[in-house]
C-alpha cells in the first residue's frame, strides 16, 4: 500500500466528497484526483483496466473449459453447476423481502449472490447468452430495490459482492444502459451506505468476528468491480479494508485454528479468499494478506474439525452438517497443498445443490469450479497428523484413521468462554465411532431467541454449560471470563491423548480441574476430571447423545445403540457413581430436542479431591485400563 499517512489521509478528505454542496464536490474532486494518481505505490495504480478483472481473467478460461473436457472431477463439477444454471434461467428474479430468524434480507442477499455468481460463470464457460441475460436480470432486480439493508450490514456486503463480480464478468455483454443502471447501484447502495459506516465509526463494531471478512471483503470486491469510474470511493474502501483484515487474520494464527468454530470458518475464510483473490487479480498483490501467520493452513482445522460421519465438531453456533468449502481449492493452489482439494473433491460430488435454496457455501460453488479446473499444482501431500491440535483457540482432535467412516475420532475443546459465537462449554467433546456419533453438540438455537446475543443468551439449554459434555458445579454455568488451555496433546505409544486446565470455569467452587481425554488402541475413549473442590459442591457430569440408552441395573454401566451398532460406557471411577439420566427439554421457544438423552453422574456435595473416569468401548469384555494422574499423561 502506499504510505499509511498519505493512504489514510486520503480517505479522510474523500469522504467529504459525499456532502451534496457541488462546489464542495467540485474542489476536492480537483483536490483528490489529481495528486491521488501520483503516489506510486497506490493500489490503484497497478488496477488491471479490462473487465474481466476479478477472480478470473479471459486468460485463464482456456485452462479451465479444457479440464472440464479431460478431468472426470471437473466434467462432474461443470455438469452439477450446468444442472443448477438451467434451472435457474425458469426462477423469475428475487424480490426485496424482509424474512428469517433476524428479520433481514440477507436470506434474499444470499439468494442472488448464488445465482448471479453461478449463471454469470457459465456464461464465461459456454458463451450461452441466456445465462448472461438471466444474470443482468437478476441484478437488475437488485438495482431497483429500495436498499441492500444497511441496517444489518451482512445482507448490504453480501449483495455488494454479488452485483460487482456479475458486473465485471458480464461487463463486455452489458448495455450501456444496464451497466451504468447497475454501477450506480453498486455505489450508491452498497459502497456508500460503507464509507458512512467508516465515517461514523459503526464499521468497527465487527472488526473482531466474522463480520469483518464479510463486510471488508464484500466490499472490496464491489469497489474493484468500478474502481475505474470511482478511483476515490474504491481508494477508501481498499484503505479501510487492509487495516480491519489485517487485524482479523491475526486471529488465524499461530496454526490456523478458528475460534468460531467450523461453520463459521467456512462463512469467513470464503469472503477471505474473495478479498486475497480478487486483490491478487485487479491489482496484481494482496498485499501480504494471504502471508498472515496460520491462514497458509488454516484448512488443516477445517480437515481436523470434520469427524468420519462428516459432521464437523460443531462447538458454538455451529451447525454440525458438513457442506462444500469451494474456497478449499484455492487454499490448495494458492499454498502448494493438492490433498487440501483432495479432501474437497468427494464433499462437492455427493452435496445437493437445489438452485432455489442457495444455502451455505453452495453460493459459491462455481468458484469452486473455476479454481479445480486450473491447472495443478505440485507440493505437500503428507497426510494430516492424527492428533492434532491449536494453541490459540486450545481444541485438539484425534482420530483411528482417515478416509474410514468408522474411525474413532474425538474433537476436545478448551478456549475463551467468551470467543464469538461461542457457548459456556469448556471440557466439552464430540465423539464417533462405527459410522455414528456418539457424544453431540446440539449446535446453536434460532438467533431470533430475544437477546440471543445479549443476556438472555446464558439462559438458553444449547449456551448454557448444562447443555454440553462437560461438567456443571452447583448446577450454574461456566464463568464468563474463564479460558481454558491446553495443557498436553500427543501419542504415546498407542494412546493419543489431550489435557486442558479447566481451573478458571468455576473460580470460587473449584481450587483446579482438569480434563483428559485420551484415544486408547484406536477403538476405546477414556474421559478423565480430577478436580480439587474450594467447598462442598454438587458436581454433574453429562453426556447428550441421540442414542438409545439402557442403563444396567447397578448403573455402573450403559449401553448405547444407535445405526445398528452398540457402544458401551463405563464408570471406572468413583466406585460409588452410577449412571442416570436428565431431562433435555425445553420450554417454548427454544428449539426442542427430541430423542435426545442427557446420561449423567450426579455427585453430591464433593469437598475433598475427586477423579471422575469414563471409559467408551465396544467390547464389554475387555480388560479396565489403569487410570493414571493426568499429569502424567505427556
Amino acid at each position: 500500500l502506499m504510505p499509511a499517512v498519505h493512504f489514510r489521509s486520503l480517505a479522510a478528505i474523500v469522504r467529504t466528497i459525499y456532502t451534496p454542496h457541488p462546489k464542495t464536490v467540485f474542489f476536492f474532486a480537483v483536490f483528490v484526483l489529481i495528486p491521488f494518481r501520483t503516489y506510486a505505490a497506490s493500489p490503484l495504480d497497478t488496477l488491471q483496466p479490462q473487465h474481466p478483472r476479478l477472480l478470473f481473467p479471459d486468460s485463464d478460461l482456456p485452462a479451465i473449459k479444457q479440464s472440464i473436457t479431460t478431468d472426470s472431477f471437473t466434467k462432474k463439477y461443470f455438469q452439477q453447476q450446468l444442472e443448477v444454471g438451467e434451472k435457474l434461467l425458469a426462477v423469475p428474479p428475487d424480490i426485496y423481502q424482509i424474512v428469517g430468524e433476524e428479520h433481514t434480507l440477507l436470506a434474499t442477499s444470499r439468494d442472488m449472490e448464488g445465482r448471479i455468481f453461478t449463471l454469470a460463470g457459465l456464461y464465461r464457460i459456454t458463451g450461452d447468452k441466456r445465462f448472461a441475460d438471466r444474470a443482468t436480470n437478476e441484478m437488475l432486480a437488485a438495482a431497483a430495490f429500495p436498499d441492500w439493508y444497511p441496517t444489518h450490514f451482512l445482507d448490504t456486503a453480501e449483495m455488494t459482492a454479488a452485483v460487482g463480480l456479475g458486473y465485471d464478468w458480464l461487463y463486455s455483454v452489458l448495455s450501456p444502459t444496464d451497466r451504468a443502471t447497475i454501477k450506480n447501484a453498486i455505489v450508491t447502495k452498497g459502497i456508500d451506505p460503507w464509507l458512512e459506516r467508516i465515517k461514523s465509526g459503526e464499521a468497527l463494531h465487527h472488526e473482531h468476528n466474522n463480520w469483518n471478512q464479510v463486510c471488508n471483503g464484500g466490499e472490496s470486491v464491489g469497489a474493484l468491480a468500478i474502481a475505474e469510474d470511482e478511483p476515490q470511493r474504491a481508494a477508501a474502501i481498499l484503505d479501510h479494508a487492509h487495516s480491519a483484515i489485517t487485524d482479523i487474520m491475526k486471529l488465524f494464527g499461530p496454526d490456523g485454528g478458528f475460534e468460531e468454530g467450523p461453520g463459521y470458518w467456512n462463512y469467513a475464510t470464503s469472503y477471505n479468499v474473495l478479498y486475497v483473490a480478487a486483490l491478487d487479480s485487479a491489482l496484481g498483490t494482496d498485499f501480504g494478506a494471504s502471508s498472515a501467520p496460520g491462514f497458509s493452513s488454516t484448512v488443516d482445522y477445517h480437515m481436523q474439525s470434520t469427524g468420519p460421519t462428516l459432521q464437523f465438531a460443531n462447538f458454538g453456533d455451529a451447525r454440525p452438517d458438513v457442506y462444500p468449502s469451494p474456497q478449499v481449492f484455492w487454499f490448495a493452489r494458492r499454498f502448494h497443498r493438492p490433498a487440501y482439494a483432495e479432501y474437497e473433491r468427494p464433499i462437492v460430488l455427493n452435496a445437493h445443490l437445489d438452485p432455489n435454496e442457495q444455502k451455505e457455501s453452495s453460493r459459491f460453488a462455481i468458484l469452486g469450479l473455476f479454481w479445480s479446473a486450473l491447472p495443478p499444482v505440485s507440493g505437500d501431500t503428507a497426510p494430516l497428523p492424527l492428533v492434532e491440535s491449536f494453541a490459540r483457540v486450545s481444541q485438539a482432535y484425534m482420530r483411528s484413521a482417515f478416509d474410514d467412516p468408522a474411525a474413532w475420532y474425538i474433537g476436545f475443546k478448551g478456549g475463551d468462554a467468551h470467543a464469538s459465537h461461542g457457548h459456556l462449554d469448556l471440557g466439552s467433546f464430540v465423539m464417533d465411532a462405527l459410522g455414528q456419533r456418539w457424544a453431540n453438540d446440539l449446535a446453536g438455537d434460532s438467533y431470533g431467541l430475544p437477546g440471543y446475543f445479549g443476556r438472555q443468551r446464558w439462559t438458553y439449554y444449547r449456551m448454557r454449560t448444562e447443555g454440553h459434555n462437560t461438567l456443571t458445579i452447583d448446577a450454574q454455568n461456566e464463568d464468563l471470563d474463564a479460558n481454558a488451555v491446553l495443557t498436553a496433546t500427543g501419542i504415546a505409544g498407542n494412546t493419543m491423548y489431550a489435557v486442558a486446565d479447566l481451573g478458571s470455569a468455576y473460580k470460587g467452587k473449584l481450587t483446579s480441574w482438569h480434563r483428559g481425554v485420551s484415544l486408547l488402541d484406536k477403538q476405546r475413549v477414556l474421559v478423565q476430571d480430577e478436580i480439587v473442590p474450594s467447598q462442598a459442591v454438587d458436581v454433574v457430569w453429562n453426556f447428550h447423545t441421540f442414542a438409545s440408552v439402557q442403563i444396567s441395573k447397578d448403573g455402573r454401566s450403559a449401553t448405547l445403540r444407535q445405526g445398528g451398532v452398540t457402544l458401551d460406557a463405563h464408570i471406572l471411577q468413583p466406585a460409588e457413581a452410577h449412571f442416570s439420566t436428565a431431562s433435555t427439554q425445553v420450554p417454548r421457544p427454544q428449539s426442542p430436542n427430541p430423542g435426545l438423552t442427557n446420561i449423567v453422574i450426579s455427585l453430591a456435595k464433593q469437598a475433598s479431591a475427586q477423579t471422575i473416569a469414563v471409559l467408551f468401548t465396544q467390547f464389554s469384555d475387555e480388560s479396565v485400563p489403569a487410570l493414571k494422574p493426568l499429569s502424567t499423561w505427556k
